[in-house]
């Protein structure tokens, strides 16, 4: 059984909506990591992260990331915006 998410995480709708309001809000994304809950805690690991350099196509490039990761029990992601 899942945990309540932990603060600053999001499901993959609520994920995807953040990053669309960071590109109205023309936001600076640095990176994202996607989590899973396995053996009572929340896990992730080096391919279901991403650190971008720059901004140039960001917004497109994370939700890109997010629509392909997300997948199955990779139910979680946080949004570096800071």
């Amino acid at each position: 059984m899942m945990e309540q998410l932990p603060e600053g995480m999001l499901l993959k709708h609520m994920a995807l909506h953040a990053v669309e309001d960071c590109r109205k809000k023309k936001t600076p994304i640095h990176g994202i990591e996607v989590f899973r809950y396995h053996e009572g805690s929340w896990e992730t690991n080096l391919y279901k992260t991403i650190w971008f350099k720059s901004q140039r196509g960001v917004y497109n490039k994370s939700r890109d990331f997010l629509l392909k990761q997300m997948a199955g029990e990779w139910s979680a992601a946080e949004i570096k915006k800071e």
